[in-house]
This record gives C-alpha cells, structure tokens and sequence, in this order.
C-alpha cells in the first residue's frame, strides 16, 4: 500500500515528536498511536520545518509521558479543564489546540522571543501562513490562518 503525504510527514515528525508529545494523555489513552490524525497535516508540516530548518533545537510540547504536569499545549480534548470550564460556563472556545492546529512549544536552548525572531527571519521557508502569539515566554504556533491573511505570519496577542 502507497504511504499517503500525512503519514510521510508522521514519519519525518517522529524523529523529533512523539505523539505522547502533541497530545493529553487522556487522548492517547483513548487512542494511542491512531492519535495522529486529529492533527492538522499543515501543522505537522510546520512542526517539521521548525525544528530541522528553521530553529534547529530541541522543543517540548507536553511532557505528561516524562513525569511533567504539561498536557494540554498540543491537541486540547472537550473534556480537559481548560476547555470544558469554558462551555460549563457557556463561553464560547474555538482555539486552534481543539482542532489539532496548534501547539505551544518550550526549549531550554532557546527562549521564546528568540525563537519568534528566527521563525519571522527565515518565514520563506514555512509551507504555509502562521500565527504566532507575542508577548508570552512560550512559543505558540498554530495554522489557523484567516482566508484573507497577506503576510506569511501573524503576530497577535491573547
């Protein structure tokens, strides 16, 4: 069977993710490795151009699998703290961790601001628009572009 471009890219991404990584642990005990596909396929490609081209050093998403508190900076589940507060409270929450299109991002080689720098230097070699939130000590990236966004990255603040 021919390898789709999802699950190349899946491949490309696990020498440095793990999907423990980009999801809460409850979602990968649900579904484990099949957890992958809940993520945004221009996101993986994003996650990929980061780490080996762009900034070049290691990134932690969530770090539940290593004994960390950090679960919900990949893909966030409805029934997480963070998200179910907010509809128990009928407010309505539309980040792109629900859909799988974004994540936040730490590196203790690396502080934020300066990874925001090098991504907005060498924007051309992104395959597609970004946002990025500024002004917080982590690196937020998603893929949830507007239609008639004209730059290759979006800087905004929550």
């Amino acid at each position: 069977m021919m390898k789709n471009s999802k699950q190349i890219l899946i491949e490309n991404l696990k020498k440095y993710f793990s999907i423990q990584e980009l999801v809460s642990e409850a979602v990968y005990k649900k579904w484990g490795e099949r957890a992958w596909k809940f993520l945004d396929e221009n996101l993986l490609s994003v996650l990929i151009i980061l780490r080996r081209d762009i900034l070049r050093v290691p990134l932690v998403c969530n770090d539940w699998k290593y004994g960390g508190k950090n679960q919900q900076r990949g893909l966030r589940e409805n029934i997480a703290p963070l998200v179910s507060t907010k509809t128990s409270a009928n407010k309505m929450y539309l980040s792109a961790h629900i859909f799988g299109k974004a994540v936040d991002l730490v590196s203790a080689k690396m502080p934020a601001c300066e990874m925001r720098r090098k991504i907005m230097e060498n924007s051309f070699l992104l395959p597609c628009p970004i946002r990025m939130e500024d002004g917080v000590n982590w690196l937020h990236i998603d893929v949830m572009t507007d239609v008639d966004a004209k730059d290759d990255i979006t800087l905004f603040k929550d």
